[in-house]
């Protein structure tokens, strides 16, 4: 009975795994839909900062410590739209320049709260048909199995049986 819950352990732990790499796609499309998004609203704000004769990090300055109320919130709108932005460019240049093997566990790691919600909200299994998706599933059954195996092991070993 044992190996066979060490087994089932081994499937299930496949079956999650190879769902990385599409997860990481998934949420590397919508990372790019949002970049794509805010680069018109960051150009413009360029734009304006070039108008007024600042760079943007000038601008930026300005629209952070504006006391005046007309137009504050609007530029302080704006300067946040800048800085998520940059941080979701970064990210996106990141997570492109990592291959594809480590990307998933690279972006278990820095992933972006929002887009991270967004993504598992409209999130669609697939069945992996890539050899890094087979990577995965073989990695995650050989990590449940083991993991299930020596947990068996163990609780066989207290009650006498020498095999799990």
């Amino acid at each position: 009975m044992a190996r066979f819950l060490a087994f089932v352990l081994g499937i299930l732990g496949a079956v999650g795994a190879s769902q990385a790499p599409e997860f990481t796609q998934q949420y590397l499309q919508n990372l790019t839909g949002r970049v794509e998004a805010l680069t018109e609203v960051v150009e413009r704000f360029d734009e304006d900062a070039a108008r007024s004769r600042m760079s943007r990090s000038q601008a930026l300055d300005v629209c952070l410590n504006d006391a005046q109320p007309d137009g504050a919130m609007s530029c302080l709108g704006r300067a946040e739209d800048v800085a998520t932005y940059e941080r979701l460019s970064d990210q996106l240049a990141l997570l492109e320049a990592t291959d594809d093997w480590q990307r998933p566990i690279f972006l278990a790691r820095n992933f972006d709260e929002d887009v991270f919600a967004s993504t598992k909200d409209k999130y669609e299994p697939a069945v992996p048909t890539t050899l890094v998706g087979g990577g995965y599933a073989a990695a995650g059954f050989a990590v449940f199995w083991g993991v299930a195996a020596v947990i068996f092991g163990m609780i066989g070993s207290l009650f006498g049986r020498d095999r799990y």
